[in-house]
C-alpha cells in the first residue's frame, strides 16, 4: 500500500503536465479499479482453493512489474492502460484479509483487522508522503519514472516478506466451495447490504484519491508535498485508530455500531471540505476523514468475516473487495465530470451524500444480522 500511496500525489499533476483534463485524469486513475473489480473474486475464490500464500506473492510480483511499465509512460492513455493492468493484480486484498481472519479467533478478529488495516493507513502515510517529496512542486517525466521506481521496489520487498515470514493460513481441512460462491453471498441480505455499503464508501475514497490533488491545487494553490502531505494525516489517523483502537471500540460498543458511527463521521469530513477555502478548514476535514477510515474499514472486514463459514472467507471478502473496486470504477467517473462542470467543490459534495448513504445501508444491514 506504501508503493500504491507513493503514486497518488503525483499522478493528478503528472495528467495536467502531458495536457490531459480532469476528466481524462481520473479516468486513467480509475482503471485501476476496474482492474481490481474483474479480479478480486477470482484471486479470493483462488485463496480459499490454493492458499493465501501463492496468491499473494503472485500478485505482488505482477504489481512490481505494472510500476516499471509505469514508468515509461508517456501519454494519458498509456498510463490508464498500465493502471488497469495494475489493477487486475491488485484484486489480492481479500485474500489478505482472509489470511487475517484465518489467524484469528471471533473474540480477537476485530482487533487482528484492526492490525491489518493499520497496514493500509501505514501505506497512506508514508506512501503519499515520500512521493509527494520525491516528486517536488512541478513533476515531469523524470520525476514520476523515478517514483514509480521506488513503488517498483516496495512491491518486490512485500513479495520477499510474504515469501520468508508468511506460512500459508488457510486450514487444511477445509473443502471450500467455489462454483455459484458469489451468487450464493449476495443472496444473503446481510452481506449484499455491507457491500453496497462498501460500493458507496469506496467510491467517496476513490473520488477523493483522484480528484483531492485537482481540488487542492485550484482552491489552496497546493502541489504535490502539501497535497501528499495531507494525505498522509488521513492515513496517519486512520493507522492510529486502527492499530490501536479498533479492538477496542468493537468490544466497547459492538462492530456495527462504530461501522455506523463511521461512515458518519467520514460525511462530515467531506461536508467540511466542500466548504473549505482555507489550510485551517482543510485540515479539520482531512481530520474527520482520517477518524472516518479508522473506524470504518477493520469493523467491515469484521463483520463480513463473521457473517460466513471459514470456507467462504476467501470468497466472501473477495466479493467486498469487487465492491470496493466497482467504487473505485465509479468515483472517477464522477469526479472528474463534476470537477469540470461543477467547480472544484463538487466532488467533495458528491462524496458526502454517497457516504451518508453508506450510513443507511450499513445501519440496516446489521440490523438484520440481530
Amino acid at each position: 500500500m506504501t508503493g500504491f500511496g507513493v503514486v497518488i500525489p503525483i499522478a493528478p499533476f503528472f495528467g495536467l503536465h502531458v495536457n490531459a483534463s480532469a476528466t481524462e485524469i481520473t479516468l486513467a486513475l480509475g482503471a485501476y479499479s476496474l482492474g481490481q473489480l474483474i479480479a478480486a473474486p477470482f484471486w479470493g475464490r483462488l485463496s480459499d482453493r490454493i492458499g493465501r500464500r501463492p496468491v499473494l506473492i503472485g500478485t505482488l510480483l505482477a504489481t512490481g512489474l505494472s510500476y516499471a511499465l509505469l514508468a515509461q509512460a508517456e501519454t494519458i492513455i498509456a498510463i490508464g492502460l498500465v493502471r488497469f493492468a495494475a489493477g487486475l493484480a491488485a484484486g489480492n486484498i481479500g485474500a489478505g484479509f482472509a489470511a487475517a481472519a484465518d489467524l484469528s479467533t471471533a473474540e480477537t478478529r476485530a482487533r487482528a483487522m484492526g492490525v491489518v488495516g493499520a497496514g493500509f493507513g501505514l501505506g497512506f502515510i508514508v506512501g503519499p508522503v515520500i512521493g509527494g517529496l520525491i516528486a517536488g512542486a512541478d513533476p515531469d517525466q523524470a520525476d514520476f519514472a523515478r517514483v514509480c521506481y521506488v513503488a517498483l521496489g516496495l512491491a518486490l520487498a512485500a513479495a520477499l516478506i510474504v515469501a520468508v515470514l508468511l506460512p500459508e493460513t488457510k486450514p487444511e481441512h477445509l473443502a471450500p466451495r467455489v462454483k455459484g460462491a458469489t451468487r450464493a453471498l449476495l443472496a444473503r441480505p446481510v452481506l449484499a447490504g455491507l457491500s453496497l455499503a462498501t460500493l458507496c464508501g469506496v467510491t467517496a475514497q476513490a473520488v477523493l484519491e483522484t480528484s483531492f490533488g485537482l481540488w487542492a491545487h485550484r482552491v489552496l494553490a497546493w502541489g504535490p508535498p502539501e497535497t501528499g502531505l495531507n494525505l498522509g494525516l488521513i492515513g496517519l489517523l486512520a493507522a492510529l485508530l486502527q492499530g490501536a483502537g479498533a479492538g477496542y471500540f468493537a468490544r466497547r460498543f459492538g462492530a456495527a455500531r462504530v461501522l455506523v458511527t463511521g461512515y458518519g463521521v467520514y460525511a462530515a469530513g467531506f461536508v467540511v471540505l466542500s466548504f473549505a477555502t482555507t489550510y485551517g478548514v482543510a485540515f479539520a476535514g482531512a481530520v474527520l476523514l482520517g477518524i472516518g477510515v479508522g473506524l470504518i474499514g477493520p469493523m467491515m472486514q469484521t463483520l463480513i468475516s463473521t457473517a460466513v463459514d471459514q470456507d467462504e472467507r476467501g470468497a466472501a471478502l473477495g466479493l467486498n473487495q469487487s465492491a470496493s473496486a466497482l467504487g473505485r470504477v465509479v468515483g472517477p467517473l464522477a469526479g472528474g465530470p463534476l470537477f469540470d462542470s461543477l467547480g472544484p467543490s463538487a466532488p467533495m459534495a458528491f462524496c458526502a451524500v454517497v457516504c451518508i448513504a453508506a450510513l443507511g445501508l450499513s445501519w440496516r444491514a446489521t440490523r438484520l444480522s440481530h
